[in-house]
């Protein structure tokens, strides 16, 4: 073998070791956590950190591709934000306070960034993923088109979700970079998923959340299910 060939083959060797095909890739993770999901109840309870600290219970609840509703209980009525993928309406109790296209873009953040650690949004046109072999197992760097958002998901040795960096809108309170740190997997409708999620914000704690309880919607709900607080869905 000649001094070029054996650079070359050396070069190529490094290039398979250290990156991998992205959609496999992604596939592979939905598989090991048990399939995809058609949408997702979270119920937690919250230590906060930053902007209103203390002890809170709130519910997420997420369907594809970035349909996203957050009901966090007060000691009055509760407080709804639902995005249905185009509109953002906000509630107290089942009174409606606001409403608009234009106020979507902090909850259109937190919608994406939990459809991005839910994996299956990954597959979607538009959607660019890198994935590159590292110590902790493999990183995907995803990038969307429409508006240049990027995230970073760290895969564990078993393909499950361990972390998840990118931007985050938390106006009034702050907004830049967010990492979420995903622990505890537990079976669930039979798909792996968290039930501890640490937040960081601009690499200060943010929020301490333990999933109380969390089920696997059987079908994934229409836009028409996030208008209002009443037709969101629920655990049984």
């Amino acid at each position: 073998m000649t001094r070029l060939a054996a650079v070359v083959g050396l070069a190529l060797g490094l290039v398979l070791a250290t990156a991998c095909a992205p959609r496999p890739v992604v596939d592979r993770a939905i598989v090991a956590r048990g399939g995809p999901l058609p949408g997702l109840v979270r119920e937690s309870d919250v230590q906060v950190a930053r902007g209103f600290p203390g002890a809170w219970q709130w519910r997420t609840v997420w369907a594809p591709p970035e349909r996203y509703a957050w009901s966090i209980v007060t000691n009055d009525q509760p407080n709804h934000y639902l995005f249905d993928g185009a509109v953002v309406r906000a509630f107290v109790g089942d009174a409606l306070v606001s409403e608009g296209a234009a106020a979507a873009a902090g909850l259109r953040t937190h919608a994406r960034f939990v459809a991005v650690a839910n994996l299956d949004v990954l597959r979607l046109p538009g959607v660019q993923v890198q994935a590159t072999r590292d110590p902790a197992g493999t990183l995907l760097e995803v990038v969307f088109a429409d508006r240049g958002d990027r995230y970073y998901v760290q895969l564990d040795a078993e393909d499950l979700v361990r972390r998840v960096e990118g931007p985050i809108d938390l106006s009034p309170v702050a907004l830049g970079t967010l990492v979420a740190s995903y622990s505890e997997p537990r079976s669930v409708s039979g798909r792996r998923l968290p039930h501890r999620i640490r937040y960081e914000l601009e690499r200060e704690p943010l929020a301490d959340e333990h999933v109380r309880r969390t089920c696997v919607l059987e079908t994934s709900p229409p836009p028409t299910a996030f208008a209002s607080p009443g037709t969101v869905p629920a655990c049984p």
